[in-house]
């Protein structure tokens, strides 16, 4: 524990923490070879960290108080070398450099070795006399050494009269926002537009309220699709039995309170637990699959890439 190697290790696991304590669940300690306690607690935090991530996320898609909503977006703006002309500041604040210090350096600078050798890979293959865009993941390293990683819109424009052939690159991350509330804003804009007869008045629909019994009863059936995510969900009626209510109350209920229907937000969690037993454990894809429930690997590989865009196993080489 008090070599050198070590201590950085130790020290990347408390920048991150700290972070986790601040409500920014966008980080994750970069992994090494190691086999030893520090390794596993790596794989811990960062466990950790994407789990609250994706909870938060899940309670902003629901709407609740304090939630997680804002999508902060990282811009670069590239000579066609790859250097920086320019950012957006949440850059620097985001990879925790001083205003103004990244222009003129190298792109591939601020990422971790396996996105610097793929970017490289692309500045060298990619054309340069037409415009293309695609879309991929990097990983930023940030001042203390954690990584960002981020989903990237790259966009190239090819030399164009005096100007020069530049990259666009906007990368998309969710953090914690505590400003202005703009769905309340949103709202009160609507009514006045409303008021003045700029927009048409809402129908009136029947609105369902969940007291604070309701939404406990409630949690027991999410509890049990939790616990049995590698068991085939029970019928409407026995999960309404769990809930202590009837069928008609939980279906409206469960969906009011998760935004999505039982059968919906079991399929949600087994991927959910699938992208991060891919990413941080060394079990096979198919062992991974069945834990959650999935008997078919084709089928799992299906609904995977439907939810996040790419199969399991692109996952596993880019987590690797």
């Amino acid at each position: 524990m008090d070599n050198l190697e070590n201590k950085k290790r130790l020290e990347h696991i408390y920048n991150q923490l700290v972070h986790i304590a601040n409500g920014n669940f966008s980080y994750q300690i970069e992994r090494t070879d190691q086999n030893d306690a520090l390794e596993a607690l790596t794989f811990l935090v960062n466990s950790t960290t994407e789990e609250l991530r994706d909870a938060f996320l899940h309670q902003g898609f629901i709407k609740l108080h304090n939630s997680y909503e804002m999508v902060v977006q990282l811009y670069f703006e590239l000579d066609n070398k790859g250097q920086i002309l320019r950012t957006n500041p949440k850059v620097e604040a985001l990879l925790n450099f001083k205003e103004g210090t990244l222009n003129g350096c190298p792109f591939a600078q601020f990422l971790e070795k396996r996105s610097q050798r793929g970017w490289k890979k692309l500045l060298k293959a990619a054309p340069k006399d037409k415009i293309w865009e695609l879309t991929l993941e990097l990983s930023f390293s940030e001042r203390s050494g954690l990584l960002l990683p981020a989903h990237c819109h790259v966009i190239y424009f090819p030399e164009h009269r005096e100007k020069n052939g530049t990259f666009m690159v906007t990368c998309f991350e969710l953090v914690k926002y505590n400003g202005t509330d703009q769905g309340f804003l949103q709202k009160k804009l609507k009514k006045q537009l409303q008021a003045h007869g700029l927009l048409p008045r809402p129908e009136k629909t029947e609105t369902h309220i969940l007291h604070a019994m309701d939404m406990e009863n409630l949690r027991k059936a999410e509890r049990y699709i939790m616990d049995n995510l590698d068991m085939p969900l029970p019928s409407i009626r026995e999960l309404a039995h769990i809930c202590n209510t009837n069928e008609y109350k939980f279906k409206k209920g469960f969906k009011e309170l998760f935004g999505m229907t039982a059968f919906q937000y079991q399929k949600h969690e087994r991927l959910r637990k699938a992208h991060i037993l891919i990413e941080h454990s060394n079990k096979t894809i198919l062992a991974i699959a069945r834990t959650v429930g999935f008997k078919k690997g084709n089928h799992f590989t299906r609904e995977f890439k439907k939810r996040y865009g790419y199969t399991p196993s692109q996952l596993r080489k880019r987590s690797k």
